[in-house]
């Protein structure tokens, strides 16, 4: 199943849930919560290990960060961050400090690193 809203794609592939962020994605509160419900949706209550490509984030207000690191993180097993502007990369390191203690996280710049370190969690 693959579910395409406003702000992102999503789709499981061979045990990993694939999260792609749409291109000047501007990221509020509810905008989270649409997020993490089309997730949810797709994985089915199971726990996946997520590649979550944080390229096209323009925006993310911090009521949407505190929301996408704390009930946004139910199911997940393992989290690779993918990033390529400074922008992304904050988003990144702040959602890797949130959750530094329940979730294995690995902030990458390379899909093959990331895809490599979500292995270990299938």
């Amino acid at each position: 199943m693959k579910i395409e809203n406003s702000f992102a794609s999503l789709w499981e592939e061979s045990g990993i849930l694939y999260f792609i962020y749409n291109d000047d994605v501007i990221i509020d509160l509810a905008a989270a919560m649409q997020i993490v419900t089309d997730r949810l949706t797709v994985q089915k209550g199971k726990d996946f290990p997520i590649l979550c490509d944080t390229r096209g984030v323009k925006d993310i207000d911090i009521s949407a960060r505190r929301y996408l690191a704390s009930e946004g993180a139910l199911f997940i097993k393992a989290i690779a961050l993918l990033h390529d502007n400074p922008l992304s990369r904050i988003f990144s390191e702040i959602y890797a400090q949130e959750n530094k203690l329940s979730i294995p996280t690995k902030i990458c710049t390379d899909i093959e690193v990331a895809l490599q370190f979500l292995q270990e969690y299938l």
